[in-house]
């Protein structure tokens, strides 16, 4: 049977699709960054400790989770989730992300009586979040996780009244990315970033642990 149309490859295509190497360089990079994060989460747990009152008992059962997807925004990532409880009506949980040609972010989610459990509108907060330049999510999605300005916000630009709306929203997501460019520093970026993250913990909390 005679088709008119043909599906038809650009010479860019053609010539990806006839090679080999960069997709067995893909599984390779992927297999590398699973390593990192590997290695990265048994450092993490070390310091799980300094964090037990902030996060459910059950903390010190749970193992660190890598998972991995080839379509954010149709591009490949890596997820290492520690600590991280998703329930259906509260989160709190520490996400490090591999986001292929893009960055490597580490971020902070918290709904339900986690948000709640945190003093969010202290003052202190804002700073904390402006001086060690996080972004803040201003987005109404709770699962976006790219760093256009429609998502996330850097700290220093937020107003008092626009992070009192943040406030508002069931959920509230801060993060930081370092770029691709600087791998051989996202190591030391993602422990840095956890250590941040547990300082913001401890500033911005109150009540006690047996609630969460």
């Amino acid at each position: 049977m005679e088709t008119t149309a043909k599906i038809q490859l650009s010479p860019e295509e053609f010539e990806l699709v006839n090679n080999t190497q960069w997709i067995v360089s893909k599984h390779i990079i992927t297999k590398k960054v699973y390593d990192m994060l590997g290695e990265i989460s048994e450092i993490l747990k070390n310091q799980s400790s300094d964090i037990n009152r902030l996060f459910p008992e059950n903390l010190k059962y749970q193992n660190p989770k890598i998972s991995k997807g080839e379509n954010y925004q149709l591009l490949p990532y890596v997820m290492l989730d520690y600590p991280a409880f998703f329930w259906k009506d509260r989160i709190i949980a520490i996400r490090t992300m591999f986001w292929w040609g893009n960055f490597f972010s580490v971020s902070l989610h918290l709904s339900g009586v986690h948000k709640k459990q945190l003093s969010l509108n202290n003052a202190k907060v804002l700073s904390f979040l402006q001086k060690n330049e996080f972004y803040i999510c201003i987005n109404h999605k709770e699962w976006e996780h790219h760093f256009l300005p429609d998502n996330y916000i850097k700290a220093s630009e937020i107003t008092n009244l626009l992070y009192d709306e943040i406030n508002q929203k069931h959920f509230f997501k801060v993060a930081k990315k370092i770029p691709l460019t600087q791998w051989n520093n996202a190591g030391e970026f993602i422990q840095e970033t956890f250590k941040k993250i547990i300082e913001l913990l401890q500033i911005s909390y109150q009540g006690d642990r047996k609630d969460l």
